[in-house]
């Protein structure tokens, strides 16, 4: 028979999303290889710009422009590959537990975890040419998620679909 007495209990959320990329260098790969093409055709075969019969640019600004978007492609991909194994080494995971969000941050070659309120969480953006989910908090400060670190795009989206209730 029943005391009177009431029984509560927590029936606490929490949903984990891995946020460590498995394929980093296979996801880098185009930049990787644009970036290496644009050093080296200018190098082997030097060309100008011209329009029409006249001559913009010469083969040697071509060149040096050319290699150094090559350089700076080279250079985003390795950081992207340098932080997914950062991630992944040391077991990136994202954290939502009722209205607190733990995530990791790279600073300085190791993996810190930090938190936010999901009732702090002012704006929203995806950008899809990036691949980039920008959320906004009250205080201003912008943080930021990359695609390629989720799963799958599904995996960023029910994050996404948690963070704006």
């Amino acid at each position: 028979m029943p005391d009177g007495s009431l029984t509560i209990q927590s029936t606490e959320t929490m949903k984990t999303f891995n946020y460590a990329s498995t394929s980093s260098i296979k996801e880098n790969l185009t930049s990787l290889i644009l970036g290496v093409a644009l050093i080296v055709i200018p190098i082997v075969y030097p060309f100008g710009i011209r329009i029409g019969a006249k001559p913009i640019l010469g083969p040697i600004p071509t060149m040096i422009l050319m290699i150094i978007a090559g350089l700076y492609m080279l250079y985003t991909a390795y950081r992207k590959i340098r932080n997914a194994r950062t991630l992944s080494a040391q077991g990136g995971v994202i954290t939502v537990e009722e209205d607190r969000v733990t995530y990791p941050v790279i600073r300085k070659g190791s993996v810190e975890k930090e938190t936010f309120s999901i009732s702090d969480v002012s704006n929203l953006a995806y950008a899809e040419d990036d691949g980039i989910l920008t959320v906004t908090l009250n205080d201003g400060k912008t943080i930021k998620f990359d695609v390629d670190f989720f799963d799958s795009l599904d995996q960023l989206k029910e994050f996404a679909a948690l963070l704006q209730k």
